[in-house]
């Protein structure tokens, strides 16, 4: 099961935190129980990525906490547990 959220990129809210709470949320876990986000890839550059890019193609896929996660510079972040 693929679950879908939305993030906007002028908001005060991070990205990378709409990526942990669904992770959390589909893990039933409280975001301190989840593992740091910067083992699986770097927090600031995520969010320096996607709030300075110019364009709309931009994608970016990586796996987090047994997740795989897709985040678009439209604005949306899919989250699939991955397959072992």
């Amino acid at each position: 099961m693929v679950v879908t959220t939305q993030y906007d990129p002028h908001s005060e809210q991070t990205i990378v935190s709409r990526i942990v709470e669904t992770v959390s949320n589909l893990a039933e876990q409280e975001v301190e129980e989840l593992p740091p986000l910067y083992d699986s890839i770097d927090p600031e550059a995520v969010e320096r990525l996607f709030r300075q890019s110019e364009t709309q193609e931009l994608k970016l896929i990586f796996q987090y906490c047994g997740y795989t996660i897709w985040v678009n510079a439209t604005g949306t972040i899919a989250v699939e547990a991955s397959h072992q």
